[in-house]
């Protein structure tokens, strides 16, 4: 039988990473008095699994190496037996390390560039187990309402998506416009009818269905798209983030790609309390990215600020991809908050404006390994 005692602190994610990696038949949890109510959050994961809790002193040496004796009491001769010294406190791994050495056991050490370090040979390997972004939110009491794929987007959306781009560079004072009319007309996006036109000026008329949406310019058609999801596309600017998420696809170090999440409250999982554009796991960590197809206001960088530090934590990061360059208070802003930036400075270019994020996200993935 294989035994895996490990301490539970402040993170939960490296305990889960242990489990998952080891396979573990029985785990034994040690914990203070603070954490022990964080096992609510793992135990959905333990499925044909047994565990065990633990109560030490976290900062009391004596206490912590007299709840893992206890344990190893327990345990049947020739089993066997492995520390996860990830988590808890600096006092818990001491008193893990001299009882490894003590009685010539295994532990392990998870670290944050996908490896871990083995004790007591201090040895490294690779880690051949991930972490889902359903698993990463879940373990740290959150969830996922909706979400959505590059699967999930028909080619008459991409379709739609490329004349759209192609819309903004060749009318761009027009889509401004188009933007401010719909705005001043309805004040959330939800009360757009179904179909519907407006006229824009005295030259511009804009024309919508449900599946259709056509701009005229002095009577004759300058703009058409067709496909289910035109309306979002259109109307919430979310052409901007299948353009990004299209060129982060071709990235192989995300391992996990979703679009348009929306997190619900946990008291009230029918409502949406934040929402995040594109949504990056690289295998355990995550890159939380905004996407910004006109101006960048502050509340954009709060917004951002909050959804990382709620459901990523130390190991994520936050990404701003904009088509043009912010203004110089919300780059500021950024660089205060730890947010990296990619503009395009997207104009009249046949040039692909976004050739270059991948590279930035190489950059920002060297970060989460430091």
């Amino acid at each position: 039988m294989k035994h895996q005692i490990t301490f539970v602190g402040g993170q939960l994610l490296p305990v889960l990473v242990g489990i998952k990696e080891f396979s573990p038949d029985k785990i034994h949890f040690i914990v203070s008095e603070e954490s022990k109510s964080k096992i609510s959050l793992i135990k959905p994961f333990l499925t044909e699994k047994s565990f065990s809790e633990n109560i030490c002193n976290p900062f009391e040496f004596a206490s912590i190496k007299l709840a893992c004796e206890k344990i190893l009491h327990k345990i049947e001769h020739g089993d066997e037996v492995q520390f996860n010294l990830t988590g808890g406190t600096k006092i818990m791994v001491l008193a893990a390390q001299s009882i490894i050495l003590e009685r010539s056991l295994n532990g392990f050490y998870i670290n944050q560039d996908d490896t871990l370090l083995q004790l007591p040979s201090y040895s490294i390997q690779k880690l051949t187990s991930q972490i889902s972004v359903k698993e990463f939110l879940e373990i740290s009491g959150h969830q996922l309402s909706s979400s959505k794929t590059m699967s999930d987007f028909s080619s008459n959306d991409f379709k739609s998506v490329d004349e759209i781009d192609k819309f903004t560079k060749s009318h761009d004072k027009l889509i401004l416009q188009i933007n401010s009319k719909v705005r001043n007309t309805y004040d959330k996006l939800s009360k757009i009818p179904t179909a519907g036109h407006l006229e824009i000026n005295k030259q511009a008329k804009l024309i919508w269905t449900d599946k259709n949406i056509t701009v005229q310019l002095n009577g004759k058609e300058v703009f058409k798209i067709q496909s289910p999801n035109v309306r979002s596309l259109f109307f919430n600017a979310s052409w901007w983030e299948l353009i990004v998420a299209k060129e982060i696809s071709l990235w192989s170090k995300a391992k996990e790609l979703l679009i348009q999440c929306e997190l619900p409250f946990k008291t009230d999982t029918l409502t949406t309390k934040n929402e995040i554009d594109v949504l990056v796991n690289l295998g355990g960590k995550l890159i939380f990215i905004e996407c910004k197809s006109g101006m960048v206001k502050q509340e954009d960088i709060n917004k951002m600020r909050i959804v990382k530090d709620t459901y990523g934590g130390i190991i994520s990061k936050s990404l701003l991809v904009c088509r043009f360059m912010p203004t110089p208070t919300i780059l500021e802003k950024c660089k205060e908050l730890s947010i990296d930036v990619f503009f395009c400075n997207a104009g009249r270019t046949t040039v692909n404006p976004l050739s270059k994020l991948i590279n930035a996200l190489d950059k920002l993935e060297k970060k989460l390994t430091i």
